[in-house]
């Protein structure tokens, strides 16, 4: 698989995750609980994270790309930029869960995103 046929589909599905994100955050009531407490959340969330994970990865790639200043990116560049999407993805998706719970406090985000940045520099060590 060329990169560009990688970006190309990547980017496909991002935009349907986006479209189907914003479907279902607009048709549907948190209120009314049609489809179960339990699985209009677990939709939510799983939709949340391909859609910002996807966002992550090519706006990553993109940038790896101007600052490499070459042509051609690299198979460790592009994994880097899909592991930090990934982190990047799960990070966005842990802060929504606790601004739904009402536990996000400054301290929260600081100290998940100190355990963030532990994984992405123990992966750059290894």
């Amino acid at each position: 698989m060329t990169l560009r046929s990688y970006l190309l589909n990547l980017f496909t599905g991002t935009f349907f995750a986006l479209i189907i994100l914003g479907a279902f955050v607009f048709s549907t009531d948190p209120k009314v609980f049609s489809m179960g407490v339990g699985v209009s959340f677990v939709i939510f969330y799983v939709l949340f994270f391909l859609a910002i994970t996807g966002l992550s990865i090519l706006t990553l790639t993109w940038l790896w790309n101007k600052v490499s200043g070459d042509e051609m990116l690299t198979v460790g560049e592009i994994g880097m930029s899909v592991r930090q999407g990934i982190l990047l993805g799960v990070l966005m998706t842990v802060f929504m869960f606790f601004q739904q719970m009402r536990i996000f406090i400054w301290w929260d985000a600081l100290l998940l995103t100190g355990g963030i940045l532990l994984t992405e520099l123990y992966f750059l060590t290894r």
